[in-house]
């Protein structure tokens, strides 16, 4: 939950939510947690927008391998922002995208050990910059104990000042404040009265924390890389599936009403009025498939059987419609989520490149948010190198490393590549080892599983036995 008015009012700060991001970002929540506003009745949901973000986030995150190494020195830092990084993003960055996926970004700011990965429903954006890039915002954080419930609010910004050289001379300086605040209340849905940091479990979080010379803020917003339609002067991004919520819609409502004629498929029998309440009078219990509809008695037989019929082609083909577009809209090429229940098609590397072009470039732009190359040759940026920085540099600000350190790495990241074809590439490989251009040692290592040393010996014992024989075959005369 998100206490706006009264986060403003504490810290006498404008926040940048306005009413449709608002709206749109409990969509997305609902969405993600199975509870969207058309389920009722004989409507249920299939979650199928979890399935597609679990899928596109398990294709970003792909066998992605970060290394970070020291540019000089004995590489400490490296090796500490190295674990970092293992600790505190690759164990959970499946998880992470399907966030930022399902709920259009997710802020992921220091808690202290670690980072924590904050979805928009508890955060508010207090300033960005001219390339939307946020640079001020307000975290919850929320618990209960008894009847009692807590709420901080922590406001990270960047402020210009002054202070004194070792001259005395007054110089400009750019400060990084957080303030925390607490507050309790005897309501869930309201904020209450504030309270000292000493009366909760924040006991040990300072009111005030400042530190110079930071060039980014300590929190990154990943934001999904599509386009803002809902509120295009918002600097927050938007869920994957908001362009197809209706879709989603349909799709629910098809599946539902598939779900509900299999369940009602059973043969049905068709009695008289009479029959049934003759049941009723002396406590005989119908059989499920005795259809009770309280017509008048039937005169010229005393039952019929009904068989429904169920409509399995017609409602497959609108449900393989509605997944075609749902498919198209979120990034995948058309017909990756259409099944027919008969046939699994496996394509090639060269037929993946060619036909799936779409759903390789939508998973290349959520990566490049990630880490891509700067535009201007310097380096790498994206999530990835802003988590680094803001792990080295709260090491420095802790006293963990020294100041000469900070800076003190560099960050590799590989993605694995979704048109590569193991078989493909093997008998390539072999290829070329026939016509002499690799060694055949060269191809056991990278295609067959040998060490060099195994490969070599193989190798060697193969041509000593291939070789011509002088003699006989066990070289006797």
């Amino acid at each position: 939950m998100l206490f706006k008015t009264d986060a403003e009012k504490a810290f006498g700060v404008e926040t940048y939510l306005s009413p449709e991001m608002d709206a749109a970002i409990k969509l997305w929540g609902q969405l993600e947690s199975g509870k969207p506003p058309w389920v009722e009745g004989d409507t249920r949901t299939i979650r199928f927008s979890n399935t597609v973000a679990r899928e596109l986030a398990k294709l970003i995150t792909q066998n992605i391998d970060i290394k970070v190494q020291s540019k000089y020195g004995t590489g400490e830092t490296a090796k500490r922002i190295q674990k970092a990084i293992d600790d505190y993003f690759l164990k959970n960055a499946q998880k992470i995208m399907q966030d930022v996926i399902m709920l259009g970004g997710s802020m992921a700011k220091w808690n202290g050990k670690g980072m924590d990965y904050i979805p928009p429903d508890r955060f508010l954006v207090t300033e960005f910059d001219s390339n939307g890039e946020v640079t001020g915002a307000i975290f919850f954080s929320y618990y209960q104990k008894e009847k009692k419930f807590y709420t901080r609010a922590e406001w990270h910004r960047f402020e210009d000042g002054e202070r004194r050289d070792e001259a005395g001379e007054s110089v400009s300086v750019r400060v990084y404040r957080v303030s925390n605040k607490a507050f309790v209340s005897d309501n869930q849905d309201e904020i209450g009265r504030p309270t000292d940091l000493k009366n909760t479990k924040w006991a040990d979080i300072v009111p005030e924390f400042t530190a110079e010379n930071l060039e980014k803020p300590l929190f990154v917003y990943i934001k999904n890389p599509y386009s803002n339609t809902i509120d295009p002067d918002s600097p927050l991004g938007v869920s994957c599936f908001s362009e197809c919520i209706e879709e989603l819609r349909w799709l629910d409502i098809a599946m539902s009403t598939m779900g509900v004629e299999t369940e009602d498929s059973e043969p049905k029998m068709i009695v008289g009025q009479s029959a049934i309440q003759y049941a009723q009078n002396n406590g005989i219990e119908l059989p499920r498939m005795v259809l009770k509809t309280g017509l008048d008695d039937m005169t010229d037989k005393p039952f019929e059987q009904w068989q429904p019929t169920l409509q399995v082609a017609s409602r497959t083909d609108g449900i393989n419609f509605l997944l075609s577009i749902i498919s198209y809209k979120t990034g995948f090429d058309p017909g990756y989520f259409v099944f027919n229940g008969q046939t699994i098609s496996v394509a090639t590397a060269t037929q993946v490149e060619a036909t799936e072009r779409r759903t390789i470039n939508t998973v290349g732009d959520y990566r490049d948010i990630l880490s891509c190359p700067d535009s201007n040759g310097d380096g790498r940026i994206g999530a990835i190198h802003d988590i680094a920085y803001i792990m080295d540099a709260m090491a420095v600000i802790n006293g963990e490393s020294a100041p000469s350190e900070f800076g003190n790495y560099e960050i590799y990241a590989d993605f694995a590549d979704l048109t590569r074809n193991a078989e493909e590439d093997r008998s390539r490989a072999l290829l070329l080892t026939d016509k002499g251009f690799y060694p055949k040692w060269y191809y056991l290592v990278h295609n067959e599983g040998f060490t060099e040393e195994a490969a070599r010996a193989i190798v060697a014992e193969a041509k000593s036995e291939n070789e011509p024989q002088e003699s006989g075959l066990f070289g006797e005369e």
